[in-house]
């Protein structure tokens, strides 16, 4: 794919806002049963956890139509962005109600725009799309998910581990260690193909990363999770962003404060660099 793209490929980018997608699928039993596992948090009840809904809607692209990173095809629903790159650079969403186990669940997906920026490292594509979900032709979850396309670009150094910085007043911490085996069962969970998360060669010579990449969304689900816990309240609303990636087996640090009706928490590197900050609005 080319690392930079010209005016005309733009304007047909921008050309797939609008395009809409509906699916259906069923809030199965093992939906809850994968995440739980995975993520050991024990479950029980007919509500379906905050940010599971990720393992809902998996797209059943046959293995030889992916692409050289385990990406499904560009163009169907998303525009046919040249640039080699594709990340899940954050997502806000808000939950109306829980979705229910056992029940029918409906996903209409809408490109809402399509921006194109020329940055130092070169030219950059976001698509936000965004979605609803509903039971019962009521609306259970509304999320506006970024993806970012970008060039190649130059390899990632690897984590130098430093002290820890102290934390500040009122915010409370907990430790995260990903391993390879949480990322591979996370893939299974999500159905997730991209060979950065357990093709160590292929991350590495390819993508130019110092190892296996832990998934956005699994972080993203883990911070909700952990905002939940540290407020002790239901979350409404929940907007994270990355900003730097995360590497397996790498010790990760989750930090949280509690500000009135907010939770502001985020997920620190071993070198003290964020990975990812969020906000979670409390019900």
């Amino acid at each position: 794919m080319a690392d930079e793209i010209a005016a005309t490929d733009i304007e047909a980018y921008k050309a797939f806002v609008g395009r809409e997608l509906r699916e259906t699928d069923v809030v199965g039993a093992h939906v809850a049963e994968r995440y739980a596992a995975t993520l050991d948090r024990p479950h029980s009840g007919p509500a379906l956890p905050p940010m599971w809904h990720y393992g809902l809607f998996l797209t059943h692209v046959p293995t030889p139509a992916l692409g050289g990173d385990g990406h499904p095809p560009r163009g169907a629903f998303l525009p046919p962005v040249s640039l080699p790159r594709r990340m899940f650079a954050g997502s806000d969403i808000t939950f109306l109600r829980p979705l229910t186990i056992g029940k029918a669940v409906e996903r209409l997906s809408r490109i809402a725009s399509v921006d194109h920026r020329r940055g130092k490292a070169g030219d950059l594509v976001f698509v936000r799309v965004a979605m609803v979900l509903t039971q019962g032709g009521a609306p259970c979850i509304e999320e506006e998910q970024t993806i970012v396309y970008r060039a190649a670009g130059t390899r990632v150094p690897p984590v130098v581990v430093v002290p820890r910085t102290p934390l500040a007043a009122g915010e409370v911490t907990e430790d995260w260690l990903p391993t390879p085996v949480e990322l591979f069962r996370f893939s299974s969970v999500t159905f997730n193909a991209h060979r950065i998360h357990y093709d160590r060669p292929y991350a590495m010579e390819e993508e130019g990363y110092p190892g296996l990449v832990v998934h956005g969304p699994l972080i993203a689900t883990r911070l909700c999770d952990f905002a939940g816990r540290v407020a002790g309240r239901p979350l409404a609303r929940f907007t994270f962003r990355g900003e730097a990636p995360a590497f397996v087996d790498q010790p990760l640090r989750l930090v949280g404060r509690v500000n009135g009706d907010n939770c502001v928490i985020r997920i620190e590197r071993a070198d003290g660099i964020t990975s990812m900050s969020a906000t979670a609005l409390l019900a």
